[in-house]
């Protein structure tokens, strides 16, 4: 498997020019999912950490273009970061129970929920984040957030 470092994920991110607001979120996003992996693995669950860390820097590494999952999955496997990119693939709220995106990993999980924790830069509860996102694209999202709401149950038990 292979996962580049911190340092390196953020050479990634400044060599792909993602916008700095988007990095910004990412090392954010990273420093949560970090933190719950620990708790895990501190509580006897394996969780690949490295690759928890790299996942959460790099998944939005195309945020700024239209489809950024996709795009962004699809540049990290050409990178050699098929591991990654299948975390990153799965990252998307809209798509979470198609077939293929459904998360299955506890690593997979972890990302996910990070990023639905950090809005922008700043760490927020799932109700503030979701209420952000229900203004800013104006969708109703119940059942994401009930689904958020139930890995957060799974991860911080």
């Amino acid at each position: 498997m292979n996962i580049p470092s911190k340092e390196e994920c953020l050479a990634i991110l400044n060599k792909n020019n993602t916008p700095s607001n988007v990095v910004e979120h990412c090392k954010a996003v990273c420093n949560v999912a970090e933190e719950i992996a620990e708790k895990l693995i501190k509580k006897g669950v394996k969780v690949n950490k490295e690759l928890v860390v790299a996942s959460a820097l790099l998944h939005d590494i195309e945020r700024a273009k239209e489809n950024h999952v996709v795009i962004g999955a699809n540049l990290l496997k050409r990178m050699g970061f098929p591991e990654i990119a299948e975390i990153v693939k799965k990252h998307s709220l809209y798509k979470n129970s198609e077939e293929g995106v459904q998360l299955r990993t506890i690593e997979e999980k972890i990302v996910f929920y990070a990023d639905k924790r950090v809005k922008g830069k700043k760490v927020v509860s799932l109700e503030g984040r979701f209420e952000d996102l229900k203004k800013r694209y104006n969708v109703e999202l119940k059942d994401e957030l009930k689904f958020c709401k139930k890995l957060e149950e799974e991860l911080l038990q």
